[in-house]
């Protein structure tokens, strides 16, 4: 059985300035837009990170790198979840690392996205989450309203 961690990569194109984007990384208001209900977020290094994604999910840890507009990096793990997603169970706070690059292209801007050291058994959740969740930040960030947010009272892979 391989035990290697998994990462998750994306790359997408928001129709937005990095500047722009960037303060959908680190502004409570703008982030409340397409992940979590509540928010602490001290957007320097060594600063917290904590977003309630959904009702008791919380996901937690520090940023490692904020340098305006260019990149957002912070460790990930969960504080506290469902009973029922016990795969978030193997990711402690800070246990994984989410680096957001941003490159200007025209007129708007590549967003680079890379999930490392996620344990095999939340890969697959966090995969699927981020997938639903990056689109919900190039929607508001584009200037639009995302859809409704994920069902959070069902936070399976599969949805």
């Amino acid at each position: 059985m391989n035990d290697e961690p998994d990462d998750i990569t994306r790359e997408i194109f928001i129709a937005a300035t990095p500047d722009t984007v960037f303060g959908f990384l680190i502004d409570p208001a703008l982030i409340m837009k397409w992940i979590g209900i509540s928010h602490q977020l001290e957007p320097r290094p060594g600063g917290i990170f904590r977003v309630e994604i959904s009702a008791g999910n919380i996901a937690r840890g520090i940023y490692t790198q904020v340098i305006r507009p260019h990149r957002v990096a912070f460790t990930w793990g969960w504080e506290t979840h469902a009973a029922d997603l016990m795969a978030l169970a193997d990711l402690p706070p800070g246990a994984s690392l989410v680096e957001i690059d941003l490159i200007p292209k025209g007129d708007g801007t590549v967003l680079r996205f890379r999930h490392s050291l996620l344990p095999k058994a939340s890969s697959k959740l966090h995969d699927a989450r981020w997938s639903i969740y990056l689109d919900r930040l190039k929607t508001a960030a584009s200037g639009r309203a995302p859809a409704e947010r994920p069902d959070a009272t069902n936070m399976s892979p599969e949805t």
